[in-house]
């Protein structure tokens, strides 16, 4: 397997106790409210500290390969919105979520897709990756599984405050690069040979929102422009 990171502080951060609360404990997770209760997971803690040590351990990859994946000014410039929505709870609001395509059309295992988020909250960027823990768990991807793909995020994404835009734009079902703020912050590929538990990055985060299993049905059909947001 290689992952080309460029850009961001690669140092890794520690993997913090994994629950499995459904959406109540997610919203708990990203408010930053005590989650104690929760069934704990600690094996995918496990697992994440030793998958996080052998992704930084092969993170010294050439720079040329790297720009296979990364964006160009024109490529984003052309896509246009499919669709989009707002990840609600009672009376507040998390963030904006938008999909884009090449050509405005939402088809599934057709790429690239752009997925944008908009923060509307100040998320610590352990918080969101505890948030994605739980919603691959929701998919029933395998803890072997969420261990690799977590390898793969610890210590790239940053803090986020109100206001702040983070985009996966995925270029295949292994393989695509994260945006903050418009401007590259990770390039992330897999190669055909890599083992099957790292395989299919892609394809897996984009099912947080996509999936017809996702834990937000509603967005997900705004997303793909079954229904609108006034948003």
């Amino acid at each position: 397997m290689k992952r080309f990171i460029k850009g961001v502080n690669k140092g890794a951060k520690q993997a913090g106790k994994l629950h499995n609360p459904g959406f109540a404990g997610l919203l708990m997770i990203l408010l930053g409210l005590p989650t104690q209760g929760w069934a704990d997971n600690l094996q995918i803690q496990a697992q994440t500290q030793a998958q996080q040590a052998q992704a930084l351990s092969q993170v010294q990859t050439p720079e040329p390969k790297a720009a296979q994946v990364e964006p160009s000014k024109a490529e984003l410039a052309s896509f246009r919105e499919v669709g989009r929505g707002e990840m609600d709870w009672w009376f507040m609001t998390l963030y904006r979520a938008r999909l884009l395509t090449p050509d405005g059309s939402y088809q599934p295992n057709s790429f690239p897709q752009q997925l944008e988020i908009q923060y509307y909250r100040d998320i610590p960027a352990s918080r969101l990756l505890e948030a994605t823990k739980h919603q691959w768990l929701h998919l029933g991807y395998d803890r072997e599984q969420i261990s690799a793909w977590l390898a793969l995020l610890e210590g790239l994404w940053p803090d986020v405050e109100q206001g702040d835009r983070l985009s996966f734009v995925a270029s295949g079902p292994q393989q695509g690069y994260f945006l903050f703020n418009d401007k590259p912050l990770a390039a992330i590929a897999i190669d055909e040979s890599a083992s099957s538990e790292h395989k299919h990055f892609a394809d897996a985060f984009l099912a947080i929102w996509l999936s017809e299993r996702s834990s937000r049905p509603q967005l997900r059909a705004q997303l793909i422009g079954e229904q609108a947001c006034k948003c």
